[in-house]
This record gives C-alpha cells, sequence and structure tokens, in this order.
C-alpha cells in the first residue's frame, strides 16, 4: 500500500506538531507520524517553558486552543545547605537586595550584568529566531569565554555565579558564555528571559498544538513508526513504515536528531562520506536524568511559584512543584544534569524538604539525551540536510536544546521556500 502527499513529518511532538500545522496553513497535505500511541512527545512530560516561540503561540492561535500560563515569570532560587537561599525574581530591586545578603558588590553588578546581557540578547535574536545573515559585532569575550569565567567576570558569590550558570549545558567549556546570552533572548509570555508555567503543564500545550493542527486538516497517524527514508538520487521521495508501507512525499522533516535521521533512516553514505563520518565520530550526547513524584503532602520550599537549582556541591538538579490532578497530592519534578539514581536524588533533596522518602507515593524516572548546542550555526546548517528534501524539525535543530517549536516554524519555512 502507498499514498501520496506533499509533506510526511516524523515525530509528533513541539517541533512536528509546530512543521506540520505551518505547512497545512500553506494549502499542503501534510501527514504527521508518531511511533507511540499518544501524540505530544517531550512536551507533554514538561512542566515549565522558557524558550516557547511567541510567533508559534499567535500564528498557530494556541489561546484559542485553550493555552493559559497559570504562572507568567517564576522566581530562580538557589538552595543551600546553610538555609541562607537566594532568590531571584522578575524585579531587580528585590533581587538585587537578595543579592546584597550574600555580596554588597554582587548587588551592584546584577543590574548592570542584566541590562548588557539583555540588549545583546535582543541584537542576537534574528539569528536565533530566524533565517538572518551572520551577526557582527560579538564582543570576543562572549564568544570564546566558558560561561563561569564571564560570570566570575561580573560577580565574587559562588552561590550567585551557580545559579546563573545551572541553564548552561556545559558551564566551563570555552564559548558556553554564549548560552547565557541564549537563554536571556528567550521571552515567555512577553517577558524576556522568563520561565513560565502553563495550566495544565506541558499537556495543555501539547493539547493546545493538536488541535490547532488537527483544525487545519493535518492527518495523523499513531503507532507509525518509520523504518527508513526512501530516496530518489539525491532527493528524499518518502518513507517506508516498520509495517513495509510506503509513504510517498517530495518534503520530509524529521523531529529525530541528525545523526538520528542521517544514520538510522538514510541509505548507508547517502548524506555523504564526510558527514557520515562526522557523526559516526561526534561525542557521546550529555544526559539527563528526569524524576517525578507525586507526594501525599506539599514539599515545604519556598516561595511557592518559584523553581529551585542545587548548584552547589552535589549534583546539579532543578525541582519545581506542581499542581496534581487527584485531590490531596501534590507533584515534585526534578531534572538532574547527568545520570543520577532515584534514591541518590531524594537523599540530595532531604537535605532541604525534611521528611520527603516518607510522603513519596508514586515516582516515574528516565533519562534521555540533551541535544549539542550549535549557538553560532545558522538555522539553515541546523535544519538543513545533505539530502534534498529532507529537514530537521526537532529539539536537536534548535540553537540549544529546548522545547520551543522555532525549528518546526523555520523548517516548514524551508520547505516552502524551496517549492516557491
Amino acid at each position: 500500500m502507498s499514498a501520496r502527499s506533499d509533506a510526511i513529518v516524523i515525530g509528533g511532538g513541539m517541533g512536528g506538531l509546530t512543521a506540520a500545522a505551518y505547512l497545512r496553513q500553506t494549502g499542503a497535505s501534510v501527514v504527521l507520524l508518531e511511533a507511540d500511541e499518544m501524540l505530544g512527545g517531550a512536551c507533554r512530560r514538561a512542566e515549565t517553558f522558557h524558550a516557547l516561540d511567541p510567533r508559534v503561540v499567535k500564528d498557530l492561535g494556541l489561546a484559542r486552543h485553550g493555552l493559559k500560563f497559570a504562572l507568567r515569570d517564576m522566581a530562580l532560587v538557589a538552595l543551600r545547605q546553610d538555609g541562607r537561599n537566594l532568590v531571584l525574581g522578575r524585579d531587580p530591586h528585590d533581587a538585587a537586595r537578595a543579592i546584597a545578603a550574600h555580596s554588597p558588590a554582587d548587588a551592584a553588578a546584577y543590574r548592570r550584568y542584566q541590562s548588557e546581557l539583555f540588549a545583546l540578547a535582543r541584537a542576537m535574536r534574528p539569528w536565533w529566531w530566524d533565517d538572518a545573515a551572520e551577526p557582527h559585532g560579538l564582543p570576543a569575550r562572549v564568544e570564546a569565554a566558558s560561561a563561569q569565567a564571564f560570570l566570575a567576570s561580573y560577580f565574587e558569590s559562588e552561590v550567585l555565579r551557580a545559579a546563573l550558570a545551572f541553564d548552561v549545558p556545559s558551564p566551563l567549556e570555552p564559548g558556553s558564555a554564549l548560552a547565557l546570552v541564549w537563554r536571556a533572548s528567550q521571552e515567555m509570555c512577553g517577558l524576556q528571559g522568563a520561565v513560565a508555567a502553563p495550566q495544565g503543564a506541558g499537556a495543555a500545550l501539547a493539547d493546545a498544538l493538536i488541535a490547532a493542527a488537527k483544525d487545519m486538516g493535518v492527518e495523523f497517524r499513531t503507532k507509525a513508526r518509520v523504518a527508513r527514508l526512501v530516496l530518489d538520487g539525491d532527493a528524499v521521495a518518502g518513507i517506508e513504515l516498520d509495517s513495509g508501507e510506503t509513504l510517498f512525499a517530495p518534503a520530509v522533516l524529521s523531529s529525530l536528531s541528525r545523526r538520528e535521521t542521517l544514520l538510522d533512516l538514510a541509505p548507508t553514505a547517502s548524506a555523504g562520506f564526510a558527514q557520515t563520518q562526522k557523526l559516526m565520530r561526534a561525542a557521546p550526547a550529555q544526559k539527563e536524568t528526569t524524576a517525578v513524584f507525586t507526594l501525599n503532602a506539599e514539599p515545604a520550599l519556598a516561595p511557592s511559584g518559584a523553581r529551585f537549582v542545587v548548584a552547589e556541591g552535589e549534583t546539579a538538579l532543578e525541582a519545581v512543584v506542581a499542581a496534581c490532578a487527584l485531590p490531596g497530592q501534590h507533584v515534585l519534578s526534578v531534572r538532574v544534569k547527568g545520570l543520577a539514581p532515584v534514591d541518590a536524588i531524594v537523599a540530595q533533596l532531604e537535605h532541604f524538604v525534611p521528611l520527603l522518602r516518607g510522603r513519596i507515593v508514586g515516582t516515574q524516572a528516565g533519562e534521555r539525551d540533551v541535544a549539542q548546542t550549535r549557538l553560532l550555526e545558522s538555522a539553515r546548517t541546523r535544519i538543513a540536510t545533505p539530502i534534498r528534501g529532507l529537514f530537521l524539525c526537532g529539539r536537536g535543530a534548535e540553537p540549544m536544546d529546548a522545547l520551543s517549536g522555532r525549528a518546526g516554524r523555520l523548517a516548514a519555512d524551508f520547505v516552502v521556500r524551496r517549492g516557491a
């Protein structure tokens, strides 16, 4: 059995749903294939968002499809074992007062840091948000310095530096200072550099994306695992499913990583010898551990509506208290840099949440690969492939690992421009 459409999208996560919806807006016939039984992917499991593309929210009418935010911006709280926690909120005066308790000099430097970082971030937005020309005038100290060294040029307090560097995957690597700029360039709910929480968490955002794509006429097929790409010379011609069914289309957009798409799905060396070798030699991906604990009592973490990070001493982690659909229960969602067993995560958190272990009534844990940063690569370099008509639209095609939807929007635009 075979069928033909204008475009095939592999993967029903945020990137795939966004790409499919944008393509359908142009009148193209689109089939979205998801290997699992449910659409939404990692988006469905997320509690907070810091990089959701505001154009995706507007263009796809996600508010009309039920997307609302319970929190527009969440304070960042650095937990310390001595109890002298550092609370960084949106208000610069309150943040400066909190920082002054650790270092008066850092409190004075904080406003200058934010002002300079946010200005540079806004100048870099066209590079990361669109298919813009290469930016000029990027300060050498940002392009070459590590995030830790960059922060040390402003601040003397270790706890402040550690808190600000938490969102950087490898803060000691040269060039990782640019990740701080990327993070500051994001916008949530109209606020630059904010972290927001949707009502209903990531599942609500996933459902809004699904509803938007469905209303536009995207064809969904779940439990449809792609076995391989079908090529016609150096161009994509479609895909073959595990079931043996073949679907044809002149454009295929993959939510999978570049490595998975070109090494696992494409015929051997079809991406070219040089890129195939590069992908095969690529360093192993960094790992991240996630754990979701269902509790029978609210954990004693204050202030409410904040994200809590442990960035000193032990394994770096972030914890968010989320709403639970069941009365009397609460959810503690934890993200850990690297691999960590559940028992070690609980033991570490009990330094700050006494009796936590006895309150846990359910646990879900897993691990995932963190996409490599591509902060100085153009959108076309991240999204296009050596195979004509094949584009990447997942979080691995973003400048940094994030649930954004921006790669999906740009990939759809590349498809449209290619056919124009």
